[in-house]
């Protein structure tokens, strides 16, 4: 009995001084490097942020550049004055092409929900917007 509590003893007093040694080195400093302290004055400044409420229906947002079309257009467009906001009514999501046609470049597309500023209607069912690219009426509507 006195054999083990011995090497328990000398188990704790080794663990005791590993423990101190390693606490020690902790402390001490790399000569190659140099500390510096500076008084920093701090000040603190309260900011009223005020959050406008999320829209139920999401707009887009950014801006596109102008479309230019090369070739002369083959539509007639009856413009809309003033502009109407309209909705986008779509399963997955709405080209927003170049032209008023399945031929034209799609330049970006919209989701369900969507809305949109329409300028002019074309002869064949599409819609203008704002930047002058079309999407087609089929999938546009002025209720939500």
């Amino acid at each position: 009995m006195k054999w083990e509590q011995l090497t328990k003893t000398i188990l704790i007093c080794t663990l005791l001084v590993a423990g101190t040694v390693t606490l020690g080195a902790c402390g001490k400093k790399d000569p190659a490097v140099t500390t510096t302290t500076a008084a920093v004055n701090t000040t603190t400044t309260t900011t009223a942020v005020t959050v406008a409420p999320t829209p139920a229906v999401p707009a887009i947002s950014g801006t596109l550049a102008a479309n230019v079309i090369g070739d002369t257009p083959t539509w007639v467009e009856t413009a809309i004055d003033p502009a109407k906001t309209m909705y986008v009514k779509v399963d997955d999501y709405l080209k927003i092409r170049k032209g008023p046609g399945q031929k034209y470049d799609q330049i970006g597309s919209l989701t369900n929900g969507m809305t949109v500023t329409v300028v002019a209607k074309t002869d064949n069912n599409w819609y203008k917007l704002q930047d002058g690219y079309y999407v087609s009426a089929d999938y546009v509507t002025e209720t939500q």
